[in-house]
């Protein structure tokens, strides 16, 4: 096999690559272009005992039907290496049979059968290597047809070293001649791309029944349902393959909110999740395990197992539920065998609600239910049919219903990949509809068409010198970052960087180094670039110029472009890299300092050399540094808006309005932030309800904070930040700390350089301000503060925070947090706070919890932007476990020092382009 190396070309068009130079990758030194030495008309089928079957290649046909023409036909899986190197897997099989890309010309297959577990297991490893061996040997033209029996043979399971098999016939002349199959006559129907969907409670299933399916990392669905007399809103996520999980507002339009509180319809708020158990595969279903209804009130609460196999354009379901799901008893419960404490199970629910009561958990009657989802020939259309084990005689709040019968049927219309309606029938008697919005966290990106196109790449330096301030005003243009100063030093140039607190990072860096690279003289051989915040020095990077061409219009491979170094480090305290260079005086105008950077297996640090003579003309002039005038005053005017969803007063409470901020700059590391707040539109009219507490009323006189005054002042506040040594990092601040409470704190962290830990503390102490939010304190005041350990795990994006301390109502405990982060910087996560406050004593909702999302908007806004739209979900406020609402958090400003601080960026282009590393084994990001 010839020598390995390749790297892709992707359109190699001369008018295209002309207009695409960063596409048309120039050759080094022992490098060539290697065309296809032939025209291909055959494909090659990888036998199990490593021989070749040539198949000749016909247009439309998949990749099973060259494995058929080759007798395999025991594979779930086939992996193509097309002859540009680009590498697929497909399932072939009935349970998971997927659309996949034509195979060209020339391509491999390799479709180990299930029976041998060991070559399925090398696979991937062995199509990668294929691919790096140009297209396939071709059989020749005059090479004998063989027509595909379309069975499978002795020799599509043979072992690696068996006898060789009828892939060759003897010539006119005694030589062996490859015999070239073909494809069968009848080929293999294009199967459809599985798709999931979501059932009335918008959980994955069918109608009133979960299926074991799940949907892609990343799915978020917001669903509406009703059935008489239910209605539900439904926000479900999938954060891991194994884990679906969200929450859900029920509308019950035949019972009140509650007397003398409200006569809106009775709602109900309630968390789920769903656990895959096992994955499918040709013999196994697919296996789940969840629970509805879990840490809420418990009106509907259910636990259940549940199993799902398909077989083609049909999928089935079958479980068996406890608790609403399986009240109509229509088994006996089968853990009973166990022991007779699951025989029955409390039809008490929770009065303060937020509680799992563990002693109900697969206790009383179950039930079976299932039903199968078809997939009709209309593509856009779904048939379900369920049985379901609920028979509504023990709904919650006495509201028995009537249940004609117990099979519901119904269709769901998949209008785009982003909505789909559904309708049926259920319990026999009522009619269901429902609208699902979908979309995929994971995968959001939007190409920055709104933006200032970077500079036309040449290799060249410039010819002529525009200046600094040029190059600093165009990075901030392009970044939204601050450029606080640009100091050449000998073949180094320094820049220092600010507010750069910023999730789409790389992508920035990317534009800065584009523009130096435009504007920066020949004799700069690299780039230093010094991030700090509020005056602390975090972190840099040095970019070597000559590589970072190389790059951008070689043609590399994989070893070449893994030595690329951007080298990353964390200034330390005692060097320059804390204290921005002066400018020349008259006495030092004939000479620069050079800096020298030196990288070490610890780190790398920037140390002064000897003097230089400065360059004349326009050398002279670009080694002139450039120093940004600091702005003290900095103003704002951004939209602001409050929405209460779910009180009973009215499902919705909103505000709407403008927010003016301010922010005056002392120096560097010290600064004072005001907001004032005018709130023009709402129908707080309707906020009537203060919550009862037993408790200190630290967070339960919402209403009287969002509706005595129309102007407020939520923040007024002065910070200073320092640095203690290289990882510990200090702040102190005092004032207006949130729209509730004023006082003065102090913050504390360690957090060392790409490292996943991280550990602080702060403490505060705080008075409780007046309803005005003006100037004005009300008598409550308290010590608070916390003890905050944050991890990265380094596993699926998981980070946990685990805070412990007291609260703003005197109570103490702790505060897990757990969130996932996407590649896209798109952050899913989850909290919990359990203090010595009893369920009792907290009142409706037994503990603080919540859901939480960020999205940054260079996921979906088609112009850059660093800042983050954030949405927070929790069911109840209450008293309990109530943290302070600080403003600068140390962790937040120093999130430059993340290991991932510039992994994150938009969803990987799968498209090949010039220079792809086509033996690629790990995730590009």
């Amino acid at each position: 096999m010839p020598v390995t190396g390749r790297v892709a070309l992707g359109i190699v068009d001369p008018r295209w690559l002309e207009i695409h130079p960063e596409e048309d990758p120039i050759l080094s030194a022992g490098q060539q272009f290697v065309p296809s030495p032939h025209e291909l008309k055959t494909i090659a089928v990888v036998r199990p005992n490593g021989e070749l079957c040539h198949v000749r290649h016909e247009p439309g046909r998949s990749a099973w039907d060259y494995a058929r023409a080759c007798d395999l036909s025991t594979a779930d899986w086939a992996w193509i290496a097309q002859p540009d190197g680009r590498t697929a897997r497909v399932g072939v099989g009935p349970w998971n049979a997927q659309p996949s890309e034509e195979p060209a010309p020339g391509s491999w297959i390799w479709a180990p059968p299930r029976e041998m577990p060991d070559l399925v297991a090398t696979a991937e490893g062995m199509i990668k290597f294929l691919a790096t061996q140009g297209p396939s040997p071709q059989a020749i033209d005059s090479g004998p047809i063989a027509a595909s029996s379309g069975t499978t043979s002795t020799a599509g399971t043979a072992a690696i070293g068996d006898a060789p098999s009828n892939n060759t016939s003897a010539s006119h002349d005694g030589s062996q001649v490859p015999i070239v199959r073909a494809v069968p006559a009848s080929p293999t129907p294009q199967p459809k791309t599985f798709r999931a969907s979501s059932n009335d409670w918008g959980e994955t299933g069918l109608l009133q029944t979960p299926s074991a399916r799940m949907g892609e990392v990343g799915d978020f669905r917001l669903s509406a349902s009703h059935v008489a007399p239910y209605t539900r809103l439904n926000f479900m996520f999938q954060p891991l393959d194994w884990l679906e999980g969200g929450f859900r507002y029920t509308s019950i339009n035949n019972r009140i909110y509650g007397a003398g509180l409200s006569d809106q319809d009775y709602k109900d708020k309630s968390i789920d999740f769903k656990v895959k158990l096992a994955k499918e595969s040709a013999y196994v279903p697919e296996l789940a395990l969840g629970f509805r209804d879990f840490g809420g009130t418990g009106l509907f609460s259910s636990e259940y197992l549940v199993a799902s196999k398909r077989y083609g354009d049909l999928d089935f379901s079958l479980g068996i539920g406890w608790g609403n799901m399986g009240s109509s008893g229509n088994i006996k419960n089968p853990l009973i065998a166990l022991s007779n404490r699951f025989r029955t199970r409390s039809g008490a629910t929770s009065s303060t609600g937020g509680q799992t009561n563990f002693r109900n958990f697969f206790r009383g009657p179950a039930a079976l239910f299932g039903g199968v989802e078809w997939r009709t020939p209309w593509d856009p259309l779904t048939f379900k049919l369920e049985y379901d084990g609920n028979n509504y005689q023990h709904e919650p709040l006495s509201n028995r219903l009537e249940q004609r019968t117990p099979f519901n049927f119904g269709l769901e219309y998949r209008y785009s990949s982003a909505l789909a309606f559904s309708a049926g029938i259920e319990r026999g008697n009522k009619v269901m509809v429902g609208v699902t919005l979908l979309t995929n966290l994971a995968k959001l990106q939007s190409p920055k068409v709104a933006d200032t196109p970077l500079p036309r790449f040449t290799p060249e330096p410039p010819k002529a010198f525009s200046g600094w301030a040029t190059t600093a005003s165009d990075i901030e243009a392009r970044t939204e970052w601050s450029v606080q100063r640009i100091a050449p030093q000998g073949e180094k140039l320094h820049v220092w960087i600010t507010e750069s607190l910023t999730v789409y990072r790389e992508a920035r860096v990317e534009a800065i180094i584009a523009l130096l690279h435009r504007d920066a003289p020949g004799f700069i051989k690299s780039f230093v670039l010094h991030y700090r915040e509020r005056g602390l020095a975090l972190h840099a990077q040095v970019v070597n110029r000559d590589e970072w061409i190389n790059e951008h219009y070689k043609a590399m491979t994989p070893s070449e472009k893994r030595a690329i170094s951007q080298r990353d480090y964390a200034p330390p305290l005692d060097n320059s890299d804390d204290r921005l260079p002066s400018l020349p005086t008259a006495a030092s105008s004939r000479a620069n300092v050079a800096a020298n950077s030196s990288a070490t297996n610890s780190g790398a640090r920037l140390e002064s050399i000897a003097t230089m003579e400065k360059p004349k003309t326009t050398e002279s002039q670009s080694m002139a540094p450039w120093e940004q005038k600091r702005e003290r005053y900095i103003f704002g005017l951004t939209p602001s808006t409050t929405q209460i969803i779910g009180g009973p007063d009215a499902f919705l409470l909103y505000q709407i309005g403008i927010q003016a901020t301010l922010e005056y700059r002392f120096n560097e590391s010290t600064w004072f932030n005001g907001a004032l707040n005018w709130r023009i539109v709402d129908n707080f009219k309707k906020f009537t309800y203060t919550a009862p507490s037993n408790l200190p009323r630290v967070r339960t006189f919402q209403r009287e904070y969002a509706t005595t005054e129309r102007l407020t002042m939520p923040i007024f506040q002065l910070t200073h930040v320092g640095r203690f040594t290289d990882n510990q990092y200090y702040s102190v601040y005092g004032g207006a700390l949130e729209p509730m409470f004023a006082g003065i704190g102090a913050e504390w962290l360690y957090r060392p350089s790409r490292s996943r830990i991280a550990f602080g503390i702060d403490v505060n102490h705080v008075r409780q301000r007046a309803f005005e939010q003006d100037f004005g304190l009300r008598d409550y005041k308290v010590n608070t503060g916390h003890a905050t350990l944050y991890w990265d795990t380094g596993w699926n994006g998981v980070r946990a925070t685990v805070s412990v301390g007291q609260y703003l109502a005197g109570d103490r405990g702790l505060t897990l947090n757990v969130s996932k982060g996407f590649e896209n910087g798109v952050v899913l996560g989850a909290y919990a706070t359990k203090t010595n406050v009893s369920s009792r004593e907290f009142g409706e909702g037994s503990f603080d919890k919540g859901i939480y999302v960020a999205i940054p908007f260079d996921a979906f806004l088609p112009k850059s932007s660093k800042f983050t739209a954030a949405f927070n979900w929790s069911p109840l406020i209450r008293d309990g476990g109530a943290k302070l609402g600080r403003i600068n958090p140390l962790y937040d400003m120093t999130s430059i020092r993340d290991s991932k601080a510039f992994a994150i960026g938009p969803p990987e282009n799968i498209r090949p382009r010039s220079g792809d590393n086509i033996l690629n084994f790990e995730n590009t990001r």
